[in-house]
């Protein structure tokens, strides 16, 4: 049997770009996924703590 991979067996999360996006993949994935959305490109999103604007910093979604 092989090895598993990954987060041994505990919730995984799954980010799409968009609200409708992640309800339809959550239906196909069921129990043990999360499915989030960015609402925007996740390539857009700051590399490093250090590239969010200070007027955010203090947001719990920062």
């Amino acid at each position: 049997m092989p090895a598993k991979k990954g987060n041994a067996g505990g919730t995984r999360l799954v980010i799409v770009e968009s609200p409708s996006k992640a309800k339809t993949i959550a239906g196909y994935l069921g129990r043990g996924y999360v499915v989030e959305s960015s609402i925007g490109h996740i390539r857009d999103l700051p590399e490093k703590a250090d590239d969010i604007p200070e007027e955010y910093k203090g947001q719990a979604w920062a």
